[in-house]
């Protein structure tokens, strides 16, 4: 049975609502409904919580036996927390609280978080419709990709280039049909918000 049917039985079975769940482990209503709808998946301390509530252990609500268990840290869930645009306005339509991706990939970024990124003035790196991966902890590169916030675009994705008095953010799309991003002294300032560091397309995923 898959983890989110599991779920919906255990807390049917068990005559609690989904308003109840998220009480108890300290979530939205919308989270418990995304985890059993199979949109997203909880956090491993989530897990342990869950299966104390319903007195079971992480491998039964997950669906594993003892061996799948034991490879069960192949992946991480990291925090998904909005939308990014690369060039046009964002779809914002409702996300999933998590994202799933490779263990080796969220334990080099600890505080890393995703962004919902859409447009295609970063198509020479991103597909445009893009779950990307931000580390809040590295500093910008010059001509290495961000998530900045400005003024007049919001929240975008970039790349990035300091000169002596000016930030620049310049995209890197093969029709070359995007403006550049330009603060200087007297601007509203660039405040660039990590450095993007992984991706995988919202549909299919990067292999």
């Amino acid at each position: 049975m898959e983890f989110g049917d599991k779920l919906r039985s255990l807390r049917t079975k068990a005559g609690l609502t989904q308003l109840d769940i998220a009480e108890k482990l300290d979530v939205s209503a919308a989270a418990i409904g995304a985890w059993e709808n199979g949109r997203a998946k909880p956090r491993l301390t989530k897990l342990g919580q869950l299966a104390e509530l319903f007195d079971t252990t992480v491998a039964d609500l997950m669906g594993e036996d003892a061996s799948e268990a034991a490879i069960s840290g192949a992946s991480h869930m990291v925090p998904l927390l909005g939308f990014a645009h690369m060039g046009e306005p964002c779809d914002e339509g409702s996300l999933a609280d998590e994202v799933e991706v490779p263990a080796s990939i969220a334990d080099a970024h600890p505080r890393g978080f995703m962004v919902h990124a859409q447009g295609g003035c970063m198509d020479n790196r991103f597909p445009h419709d893009a779950l990307l991966l931000v580390d809040p902890d590295m500093e910008p590169v010059n001509g290495q990709p961000v998530l900045a916030e400005t003024a007049d675009y919001g929240a975008v994705v970039r790349n990035y280039t300091r000169g002596r008095s000016t930030v620049m953010l310049t995209a890197d799309s093969h029709s070359g049909e995007y403006d550049d991003i330009l603060a200087g002294p007297g601007d509203e300032p660039v405040v660039c918000k990590g450095r993007v560091v992984w991706y995988m397309g919202e549909r299919d995923e990067r292999g």
